[in-house]
């Protein structure tokens, strides 16, 4: 059963036609608008400050910093949502917050490019340097001089997840947590809930499909590179916590992950949030539950970020 105020928002907010052609223009004003009428009055932070991360030798990255609170603290790297095409520093401002908040932590979002100017794996190398960025400048970033968690919702979770693939392939250092929030992750689009919430749930199936071509017309869909879910092997990646929502064309996304993550020995959690519907994180003004939803998730993930003690994670 949905929530009554996620009900309320199918019914007015969300209830435009969807356009039979996607204007990228109109949805990306579409992103921007939204947390302005449902994300409520962004949530105080000791600071928040923008700034350039570069590393490799490619463009610098705009990224914008979060410190909850004075002192120093655990990181997190942190992707926007929006199908790798919509989404910004602006448009997730108020989430950021919210995690900085809850998790005590320094959390880092990146403006990565977007397609369709910008195609896969554009994106991801963005995530790539920043991370980096922030791996080297721990301490002078307020961090704890450990390695930064990763995090993203929806195809910001597609990045966090295939970044912690990128690096365990490399044998480099990992992160230790990534955080995927309704994650998009099998571009073959294949999932039992593409049907069972194919419309009528804010993101529809056909829509979902159009991003990932958007994102990446150049690739095939099984392509461990693009798809998380399509890589053969994935033991020793970093422990892992998912929330999946109840309706959600991307729920299947989240729930094989989990498992498959488990059954390679993975720590995972999965926090399955009902009533929910895709996007949810974002609009916490709106939808009450979606704010505790948020802080039992963040309530999970800060012992693996602050170490007091081994991660009480069960398997999915």
């Amino acid at each position: 059963m949905l929530d009554p105020d996620v009900r309320t928002l199918l019914d007015t907010v969300f209830a435009a036609p969807e356009p039979e052609v996607p204007d990228v223009a109109a949805l990306r004003a579409a992103a921007e608008r939204a947390p302005a009428l449902l994300g409520g009055a962004p949530e105080e932070v000791a600071d928040v400050r923008d700034a350039l991360a570069g590393h490799g030798g490619g463009a610098p990255v705009r990224v914008r910093l979060y410190r909850a609170s004075r002192g120093r603290k655990p990181l997190m790297v942190f992707a926007h949502g929006g199908g790798w095409v919509t989404g910004s520093l602006d448009s997730h401002d108020r989430l950021c917050r919210i995690l900085a908040r809850d998790l005590d932590a320094v959390v880092c979002a990146i403006d990565y490019r977007r397609a369709p100017e910008h195609r896969h794996p554009a994106a991801l190398d963005d995530f790539d340097a920043a991370w980096h960025w922030c791996l080297e400048r721990s301490l002078a970033l307020g961090g704890d001089g450990a390695p930064p968690a990763v995090a993203g919702d929806s195809s910001g979770g597609h990045l966090a997840a295939s970044l912690a693939q990128r690096l365990h392939a490399r044998g480099e250092v990992l992160p230790p947590l990534q955080l995927l929030l309704y994650p998009a992750l099998d571009a073959q689009a294949a999932g039992g809930s593409y049907g069972a919430y194919a419309t009528g749930h804010n993101l529809t199936a056909r829509m979902m499909r159009w991003y990932w071509r958007t994102y990446a017309p150049d690739t095939l869909p099984d392509d461990p590179g693009l798809s998380p879910l399509a890589a053969a092997d994935l033991s020793g990646l970093p422990p892992a916590i998912i929330a999946v929502a109840a309706a959600d064309v991307l729920r299947d996304d989240g729930l094989r992950y989990a498992s498959r993550l488990a059954a390679h020995g993975v720590a995972v959690e999965l926090l399955d949030c009902e009533g929910m519907i895709h996007g949810f994180a974002r609009w916490t003004g709106a939808v009450p539950a979606a704010r505790k939803h948020l802080a039992t998730l963040c309530a999970l993930a800060r012992p693996l970020l602050h170490r007091r003690g081994e991660p009480a994670l069960s398997g999915a």
